[in-house]
């Protein structure tokens, strides 16, 4: 157990920390909610998790259930496909953005929480990388573009 108002760590035996002089029983107190508000942060962040790859996941698979791996011409014609592609899409990025609030609700009600600040990381180290693909496809795309111009 640790002292909320120095950090220090605290035997159980005395009744005030020896380094700042808060008392124990403030202290355990205090404890105890930041052991509360640790497994709120936990459950709020395990479910992010689920919501930012779960659904994706979950949406491929109940396509490929409902389509197969390849779609007839019937499907396809009629709008179907992409008709569940779009809904799908929409769901996946609703529950990406919750993932994300559940996130920031995690990191502002718990900030010494570390499973919130390691979700966070990861959460930014995925933004960064889809921006670092975008800007790579768009390279690419414009690279095309100019060879096709040039054949012409």
């Amino acid at each position: 157990m640790y002292c909320t108002n120095c950090g220090e760590e605290l035997n159980k035996n005395n009744m005030y920390c020896t380094k700042c002089g808060k008392k124990q029983e403030e202290i355990v107190k205090t404890s105890d909610t930041v052991e509360v508000n640790n497994h709120l942060a936990n459950v709020l962040c395990t479910i992010s998790l689920c919501l930012y790859f779960g659904m994706p996941i979950l949406s491929v698979i109940i396509y490929i259930i409902t389509f197969g791996l390849t779609l007839n011409a019937d499907v396809t014609d009629s709008g179907v496909a992409g008709l569940f592609l779009s809904g799908f899409s929409l769901v996946a990025w609703a529950s990406r953005i919750a993932a994300y609030v559940l996130m920031i609700i995690a990191r502002v009600k718990c900030p010494k929480s570390t499973y919130a600040k390691v979700v966070m990381w990861i959460y930014i180290a995925l933004f960064v990388m889809g921006l670092v693909a975008l800007v790579v496809m768009m390279i690419t795309c414009a690279g095309i573009l100019v060879e096709c111009a040039s054949h012409f």
